[in-house]
């Protein structure tokens, strides 16, 4: 049976507790043990590899040139399927550093995640709202029908908000749904509309599935791509947050002048279409400074949200989570 709106709010808040030259660090691909010069890197997605400027930045060697001097020797990623699983891994201490969505960041803050907000990988980020062929054609005819998003994400925030914006919060139905399992909910009629995210709105899109709503056309809703790092991590390498930003900024450098090189590499390393992956990462949307006023200001709105909503409960200055420029951090 479907969860009500409510019921999905309480799992969103259960959920978010929840190579190179020699001289470079490795890049691999494991879950890894902690061990001497060994990072940890966990991220949202499909792919072998993350992408973005920090995917970049690994390809490339940016990103170990820049940890060398801070006695890292190995970059070990690990993907996870969404934010609140990302939480949980450093929740048990098996994370590093950890990229994702800002909303189960923001919730894992809340709840005391003793780690540290080090920059923005993207922001702006989209969702596409995709109904069934024939379906219903606008936000307001999802009345008394059923939405399908992956809980906890910035999706996630999405529906709540624009429910809210219609007045639907009571009368829609929201199910939890993982992206893989959007299309065949989509093709079974068993939801009136589901709520992609980068990469998988574009690609259902083009296979024919309409959309009657994004989150680009209310700018508040979009997401952001956060940088996240224990303060374990941070107390032994407190450079390491420069380190990255410079590492985003040289790669972002190159990814601006062979955009066809970068757009071919994340295509491949995230196994969905050339044209989805266009559409769904414009340059413009990867920042060069660690804290950008745009991701700053999207940071709070998704604060605000959640704490109006009740899905958490403890506010946080978001100046106390950035590792500031006087620790070593470059804005």
């Amino acid at each position: 049976m479907a969860a009500p709106v409510d019921s999905g709010r309480r799992r969103l808040l259960r959920g978010a507790v929840a190579a190179t030259a020699a001289t470079l660090p490795l890049f691999s691909i494991a879950q890894g043990a902690p061990g001497a010069g060994v990072l940890r890197l966990g991220y949202i997605g499909p792919g072998r590899k993350p992408a973005a400027a920090t995917g970049w930045a690994l390809r490339q060697g940016l990103l170990q040139r820049e940890l060398a001097p801070l006695g890292f020797k190995e970059v070990v990623t690990r993907n996870f399927p969404n934010g609140p699983d990302l939480n949980e891994a450093f929740i048990s201490g098996v994370l590093d550093v950890g990229i994702y969505g800002d909303t189960p960041a923001v919730v894992a803050r809340s709840r005391g995640l003793d780690a540290r907000l080090i920059g923005f990988d993207t922001v702006g980020m989209n969702v596409w709202l995709l109904t069934p062929r024939d379906g219903v054609r606008s936000v307001r005819e999802l009345e008394g029908q059923a939405i399908g998003v992956a809980r906890g994400s910035y999706m996630h925030r999405y529906v709540l908000g624009l429910l809210k914006e219609h007045g639907l919060q009571k009368s829609v139905k929201v199910i939890h749904m993982f992206p893989r399992d959007g299309e065949a909910a989509l093709d079974q009629r068993s939801i009136a509309a589901f709520a992609a995210q980068i990469d998988v709105g574009p690609l259902l899109a083009s296979r024919g599935y309409p959309v009657i709503d994004e989150a680009d056309r209310h700018p508040t809703l979009r997401g952001t791509s956060v940088i996240v790092a224990s303060s374990k991590l941070l107390a032994t390498a407190p450079g390491l947050p420069a380190a990255w930003t410079r590492a985003r900024r040289a790669a972002i450098a190159e990814m601006r002048a062979d955009s066809a090189a970068y757009y071919a590499f994340h295509a491949e390393v995230s196994g969905f279409p050339l044209e989805a992956v266009k559409a769904s990462h414009p340059l413009s949307q990867y920042p060069e400074s660690a804290y950008p006023a745009e991701g700053l200001g999207l940071i709070e709105e998704v604060k605000k949200f959640l704490l109006a909503e009740k899905l958490v409960t403890q506010d946080f200055a978001l100046g106390q989570w950035q590792w500031a420029s006087r620790e070593g951090a470059e804005g």
